[in-house]
């Protein structure tokens, strides 16, 4: 069995990496995981008045707003009912993406990742996220979509 790990932001270009699955493996050979990493509600640093950095407290206490977590399992959870013939797992995680999703894929090993890019225009390149994850996830086969042409 084939675990396949597909990243989704909620885009439009999530919606047709669902189609690419579909379309390019088998749901009897394919077991597929739909992650959604929602950004970490913590500023990237803190100060005080004198611009001295206070240690951040650990992951288990950051809050986050039930609202947010709940749309998020709820985004997550549509995305998975579009796969009715696969199996499907759905997780979400908190942080920053390209490492949650690098450290995900780790974790879980997957055998391959299925994203898609979020940079536009004509240089062609890759987003940060999935640059970060091509660069970082070399245990790993992953595949970045290409925006199809108009």
């Amino acid at each position: 069995m084939k675990k396949l790990l597909l990243p989704i932001d909620g885009s439009p270009r999530s919606l047709r990496a669902i189609q690419v699955v579909k379309q390019s493996y088998s749901p009897e050979e394919t077991e597929v995981t739909i992650l959604l990493v929602v950004p970490d509600p913590r500023p990237s640093k803190m100060t005080d008045e004198n611009d001295e950095v206070t240690p951040m407290p650990d992951h288990d206490e950051i809050v986050t707003d039930p609202q947010t977590a709940e749309e998020a399992r709820l985004l997550v959870e549509s995305f998975a009912k579009m796969l009715p013939a696969f199996k499907v797992e759905t997780a979400l995680r908190f942080g920053k993406a390209g490492p949650e999703i690098v450290s995900f894929a780790k974790d879980g090993a997957f055998d391959s990742i299925l994203m898609t890019r979020s940079s536009r225009g004509s240089t062609q390149k890759l987003g940060s996220v999935s640059t970060y994850v091509v660069h970082n996830a070399s245990f790993i086969t992953t595949t970045v979509l290409r925006e199809p042409a108009n």
